[in-house]
């Protein structure tokens, strides 16, 4: 299997994962950073489907950063449910775009062909945002369960 395969196979179970996540996601604004961050996975899946074909790619830019900050502002824990089953699948997320990033790292230094680096580093550069954003959120719904869990052990930053 080539870089381009697992590649578009990376952004199929990415694409899968956030449509899922749409659909459980316990606020309107988590629920749009899950659609953009699906919507993100597509644009990649398509611009590494474009470089496997040797067709020019189409543009990746995301916005899903900005969406997310302002979800994040807008964020009142108290109005939030107290729901702690969702942690795994924000972890998974975590994991998932971790499993992108490592591959694409060791990738990177592979790949001889400029314009497929050039899109390689875009791509990676976009995981990484995606790995903030998904961190953020899943510091937002943790802090307060797990700050309350383990108080009592060692000192906490403040938040």
């Amino acid at each position: 299997m080539d870089l381009f395969e697992v590649a578009i196979k990376l952004e199929q179970e990415g694409i899968q994962f956030y449509t899922d996540l749409v659909k459980k996601a316990p606020s309107e604004g988590f629920a749009n950073i899950f659609k953009m961050l699906a919507d993100d996975e597509k644009k990649h899946e398509s611009y590494f489907r474009a470089l496997q074909k040797k067709s020019a790619p189409v543009s990746v830019n995301t916005t899903v950063v900005e969406a997310a900050k302002k979800v994040f502002k807008a964020f009142d824990p108290d109005s939030f449910p107290p729901s702690t089953d969702q942690i795994p699948a924000y972890e998974e997320a975590l994991a998932i775009e971790k499993k992108s990033i490592d591959f694409y790292k060791e990738q990177l230094p592979l790949v001889t062909d400029e314009e497929a680096k050039k899109a390689l580093s875009l791509i990676l550069s976009e995981e990484k945002r995606h790995y903030e954003v998904l961190s953020e959120m899943l510091k937002l719904i943790t802090r307060p369960h797990r700050w309350v869990e383990d108080a009592e052990f060692g000192v906490r930053e403040d938040y």
